[in-house]
């Protein structure tokens, strides 16, 4: 993967991870889903590995880009990242829908 394309992905990665795991929370579902009903309990399991698949791909890549020591500290920073862009994400998505009531 060229040097230029790599950050990007290794962000994007962890976003990713993020987002599953909040779509594995029932109140971030029902808000951004299905206001119904909660997540069926297959689908928090997939989310959940595909969070984990995710974050084990951003660690690989962010390994193989500057080497062990200062690879794992840039997977932390992407990691610092992408949950705050995924927190601001939700809190963005989720506003119009503060006026309805339940």
């Amino acid at each position: 993967m060229p040097d230029v394309l790599s950050f990007p992905a290794i962000f994007g990665l962890c976003y990713i991870a993020f987002a599953a795991l909040a779509l594995t929370v029932e109140r971030h579902w029902r808000d951004l889903v299905e206001s119904r009903r909660p997540p069926p309990r297959r689908t928090v399991l997939r989310l959940r590995c595909a969070a984990v698949l995710s974050l084990t791909a951003a660690l690989s890549a962010a390994v193989h880009r500057d080497g062990a020591g200062f690879g794992v500290l840039l997977w932390v920073l992407a990691l610092t990242a992408g949950a705050l862009a995924v927190s601001a994400t939700i809190t963005w998505r989720c506003r119009p829908a503060r006026g309805r009531t339940r």
